[in-house]
C-alpha cells in the first residue's frame, strides 16, 4: 500500500515539472519572438557620388545620387510684367489752373509761405528787369553826355543788387522742388506732386520717365505722372532728394495738399528680373549659374542693372526660357571655384 501511494505521488510531481517546463518555454518563446520583432532590420546607406566640376568650374555636373543635388531649386525666366521699383511718400505741392478772371494761368501752392515765396521771385524778376533796362537806358545816355558816370555806377549796383535778389529767390524756390522758369510755360490743368526719395534709391529714378501715383483719397484710381525735376541737392538731415512729378488734372479732382504714393520704375523689356539668392559676385563681377540638362549647371557672368530689395534686373547674360538656379547658388559657387 506504502509503495502504491509514493508512486502515485511520483507521477504527480513528474506531471507539475512537465507542465512547469511546458510554461518556461512557452514564454521564452514569445520572448524571442517579440525582441524580433522589435529589431530594426540592417539599412545599408546607397553609394553617393561627388559632383562633377568641369571647364575649369564653369560647369557642375550632378548624376541623380549625387551629393547636395536636392538643395538646388531652379526658377524659368518668362516673360510678364515685373517691376523694379523704388516707392515714396507724394503731396501735390502745386496745383496749374485758369485764373477766374480770365488771362493768363496762375499757380495755386500748397501752403501761403510757397506762395509768399513765389510772389518774391515775381517781384525780383521784375525788379531785375527794370533795374537792366535803367542801366541800359542811362549807358546810352552817358554816350550822348546827358547821364553821369555816377549815373551808371548807381544803376550797375541797382542791377546787381537786383540778380543777387533773384538768385536768392530763384534759389530758394528750387529747394522745393520747383524749377521757376518752368512755372512760367506749364500746362494748364496740371498738378506738381513733390515726393522725397532716398539718396541710396536715387539711381533708380530718371528724368522724364513715366511713373505710378496712387492716392490716398482715391485708392481705386491708377494714375500716371511724369517724373519732371530731380532735385539739385540732398537733404543733410533725411538723406533724401526732391523729385517732382507731373500729373494731368483735367476735372481739377486732385488739389494742392493731398497725399499719395509714387513708384518709380518701367516694366521690364529687353532685360530680366531674377531674385537676389540668384546672384553670387568673384572678384566684383556678378555671376548666376544656368541648368541647362537636368542636373547640369553652367556659370553665366551677368551685367545688372536696377534693384529693389529682393529682385535685380539683368541687363545682359540670360535668355528667355532659360532656368536659372534660385537656390543652392552658395553650393554650387564653393563647388565651381573649389572651396
Amino acid at each position: 500500500m506504502k509503495e502504491k501511494l509514493n508512486l502515485i505521488i511520483d507521477k504527480i510531481r513528474k506531471s507539475n515539472l512537465l507542465k512547469i517546463l511546458i510554461t518556461v518555454g512557452i514564454g521564452v518563446l514569445a520572448v524571442i519572438i517579440i525582441i524580433k520583432m522589435k529589431k530594426k532590420p540592417e539599412v545599408t546607406n546607397p553609394k553617393l557620388t561627388r559632383p562633377e566640376v568641369l571647364e575649369n568650374g564653369n560647369v557642375v555636373q550632378f548624376k541623380e545620387d549625387s551629393i547636395g543635388l536636392d538643395r538646388i531649386k531652379v526658377a524659368k525666366i518668362e516673360k510678364g510684367s515685373e517691376f523694379i521699383t523704388v516707392g515714396a511718400p507724394a503731396r501735390i505741392i502745386a496745383s496749374i489752373t485758369q485764373s477766374v478772371s480770365g488771362g493768363n494761368q496762375i499757380v495755386l501752392f500748397e501752403s501761403a509761405d510757397i506762395n509768399t515765396l513765389y510772389a518774391d521771385y515775381i517781384r525780383s524778376r521784375n525788379a531785375m528787369t527794370r533795374t537792366v533796362k535803367n542801366l541800359n537806358r542811362l549807358k546810352d545816355m552817358y554816350k550822348n553826355q546827358v547821364a553821369t558816370e555816377k549815373d551808371i555806377i548807381d544803376a550797375e549796383t541797382d542791377a546787381n543788387n537786383a540778380r543777387a535778389e533773384l538768385a536768392e529767390s530763384e534759389g530758394k524756390i528750387r529747394a522745393l522742388g520747383f524749377n521757376p522758369a518752368e512755372l512760367d510755360r506749364v500746362k494748364r490743368d496740371t498738378v506738381w506732386l513733390i515726393c522725397d526719395v532716398p539718396e541710396s534709391d536715387l539711381n533708380n529714378v530718371e528724368k522724364g520717365k513715366k511713373v505710378k501715383i496712387k492716392f490716398t483719397s482715391f485708392p481705386e484710381l491708377d494714375l500716371r505722372g511724369v517724373a519732371e525735376a530731380i532735385g539739385d541737392n540732398v537733404d543733410p538731415t533725411t538723406r533724401t532728394v526732391k523729385v517732382r512729378i507731373a500729373m494731368h488734372n483735367e476735372k481739377n479732382q486732385f488739389k494742392p495738399g493731398m497725399f499719395a504714393h509714387v513708384e518709380f520704375g518701367d516694366t521690364v523689356g529687353a532685360s530680366f528680373v531674377i531674385p537676389f539668392t540668384s546672384i553670387f559676385t568673384v572678384e566684383g563681377n556678378a555671376f548666376a549659374f544656368v541648368q541647362k540638362t537636368p542636373g547640369v549647371f553652367e556659370k553665366r557672368p551677368l551685367i545688372l542693372g536696377n534693384s529693389d530689395k529682393t529682385k535685380v534686373e539683368v541687363i545682359k547674360g540670360l535668355n528667355w526660357g532659360e532656368e536659372v538656379v534660385v537656390s543652392g547658388t552658395l553650393l554650387l559657387k564653393g563647388l565651381s571655384i573649389g572651396y
